[in-house]
C-alpha cells in the first residue's frame, strides 16, 4: 500500500533546456530609452514591443556599454569595455582589426555572419563590418554627423528581407546556423513625425515617441516574418537599445557626453526557442552580449571577454545580482565617465574619478537626488568596488595627435 506521502509527491517537470546551435538574429533600435511601455510609461509607444516581451525573456534594466553609438556598439561585438579596445582618439570612433569581435569568432566556425545597415557610421572603413561575410548598406547612406536626416526603417526591413532570403546566407536545413545584426537608426535625433502613427504633439518627446512607434512597427514585421519562415523555429532574436536618449534630465538632451540613467540605460528581449517568457529586473550589461551569442550558436566564449552568456538565467536558473560597468573612456570631444551599477544603486565617476555621484536610480530615474553627502558608507563602499572593478579594465590609449578632453597634459586616456 502507497504512503500518503509517496501518493501526493508533485511530479517533477524537468526544466527546458537550449537546444544549439540557434540562428540568432541581432536587431538594435538606435536611441531607445528605459521608460517605455513595460517599465510604466503611458503612452502605448510600441505596442509590438510590448507584446513580443510575453514571448521574451525581457530586461528592463539593461545597460549599454557607453551612452552613444560610437562607443557602444563595436564594443559590445568585442565583448569587452571600450577603454580596453585598439582605437582611434575621434568621437566618431575608428575600431582596429587587431580587436577580436564575436563576429570573427563564428565565421571561425564555419557560420554565416550577415549585416544590413543605414547610416554613414556603418561604413566599413570605422570598422563596424569586421567579421560579416555579407555586409550591405542602403543605397543613398551617408556619414551626417550632427543628427539622421534619413527615414530608413521601412527601407531597412527589405534590405533585411532580402538578404534573409538569400540562400548564401540562410540554409533552411539548419545545417549552417548564421548570426544577422540589423541597426533601426530612425528614434535618433532628428525626430521626424511619421503618417500613420500616433501624433503625440510637436515637442522632443512626443516627436521621438512617434519615432519609437515607426520603428516598432518595422522591427515586429520583420521579426514576425522571420520567425514564420521554415529556418525561424531555430531562431533566437535579440532586441535592444544602443542606449538611451535624453529629454532634459540634467539639463541633457540627446546622448553621449554623460551617463545619466536616460542616456545609459535601455532594455533588451530575448526570444530563445523553448525558453520560458519572463521578466529579470537584476541589472544586466551589453557586456554579456558576445558571450551569449557565442552561447546560443555553441561556440567556446573568448577568455578575454569581460561578460557572461545569459542563456542560463533564460532558461530560468537563478538571477543573482551582480555589479554592471558602464565604461566611457575619452575621445577629442568628451571626457572620461564612468559608473557602477550595484542593486537599486548607481554610482558615477567623473573624469579622472576626482568626483561622485550616487543615485538610488529605481526610484530616481531621473537622477535628482544625489546621496553623495547623505548616504556616505554606501557612498565609501561603492567608491571601493568601483576602483577594484576599473582596475581590471585596462586603459588602452588611443591613437591619434587629438588633444583628449579634459585629460591632464601627457595622458593619452
Amino acid at each position: 500500500m502507497a504512503t500518503a506521502s509517496a501518493a501526493t509527491a508533485p511530479t517533477v517537470v524537468p526544466r527546458p533546456q537550449p537546444k544549439r546551435p540557434y540562428n540568432v538574429l541581432f536587431i538594435i533600435i538606435d536611441a531607445l530609452r528605459a521608460d517605455m511601455p513595460w517599465t510604466g510609461y503611458p503612452r502605448q509607444v510600441a505596442p509590438w514591443l510590448t507584446e513580443f516581451a510575453n514571448q521574451a525573456t525581457l530586461y528592463p534594466r539593461m545597460y549599454s556599454l557607453s551612452s552613444y553609438t560610437a562607443k557602444a556598439v563595436f564594443p559590445a561585438l568585442a565583448g569587452r569595455y571600450p577603454s580596453e579596445l585598439k582605437r582611434d582618439d575621434r568621437f566618431f570612433t575608428v575600431w582596429f582589426p587587431s580587436n577580436v569581435t564575436v563576429t570573427e569568432r563564428l565565421q571561425a566556425a564555419g557560420y554565416r555572419t550577415l549585416s544590413g545597415q543605414g547610416h554613414g557610421y556603418f561604413m566599413p572603413a570605422l570598422g563596424l563590418s569586421q567579421g560579416f561575410d555579407d555586409y550591405r548598406l542602403l543605397p543613398g547612406t551617408f556619414l551626417d554627423t550632427k543628427g539622421v536626416f534619413d527615414v530608413t526603417s521601412d527601407r531597412l526591413n527589405r534590405l533585411a528581407r532580402t538578404m534573409l532570403s538569400d540562400p548564401k546566407n540562410v540554409d533552411p536545413s539548419n545545417k549552417r546556423p548564421f548570426f544577422a545584426y540589423f541597426h533601426f537608426l530612425d528614434p535618433h535625433f532628428d525626430y521626424f513625425k511619421h503618417p500613420g502613427h500616433p501624433d503625440y504633439g510637436d515637442n522632443r518627446r512626443a516627436r521621438y515617441d512617434n519615432e519609437v512607434h515607426f520603428t516598432d512597427y518595422w522591427v515586429g514585421d520583420l521579426v514576425d516574418w522571420a520567425l514564420s519562415q521554415p529556418w525561424g523555429k531555430n531562431t533566437a532574436v535579440i532586441i535592444t537599445g544602443d542606449h538611451g536618449e535624453g529629454f532634459g534630465e540634467h539639463n541633457h538632451y540627446r546622448h553621449a557626453y554623460e551617463l545619466w540613467e536616460a542616456l545609459a540605460r535601455t532594455a533588451m528581449f530575448v526570444h530563445v526557442p523553448g525558453a520560458p517568457p519572463h521578466r529579470v529586473e537584476a541589472p544586466r550589461s551589453h557586456i554579456d552580449l558576445a558571450p551569449t551569442i557565442a552561447d546560443l550558436m555553441g561556440i567556446q566564449p573568448d577568455p578575454e571577454w569581460q561578460g557572461r552568456s545569459l542563456l542560463p538565467e533564460i532558461f530560468g536558473d537563478s538571477v543573482p545580482d551582480r555589479p554592471i560597468v558602464v565604461d566611457q573612456p575619452r575621445c577629442d570631444l568628451m571626457d572620461r565617465r564612468r559608473a557602477l551599477v550595484e542593486g537599486d544603486y548607481k554610482l558615477i565617476a567623473f573624469g579622472d574619478d576626482a568626483a561622485f555621484s550616487l543615485y538610488k536610480v529605481t526610484e530616481d530615474f531621473r537622477e535628482e537626488h544625489d546621496l553623495a553627502r547623505t548616504d556616505t558608507s554606501r557612498l565609501e563602499t561603492m567608491k571601493a568596488h568601483y576602483l577594484e572593478l576599473s582596475q581590471r579594465i585596462r586603459n588602452e590609449p588611443p591613437v591619434g595627435t587629438s588633444q583628449l578632453a579634459g585629460a591632464p597634459p601627457g595622458r593619452r586616456w
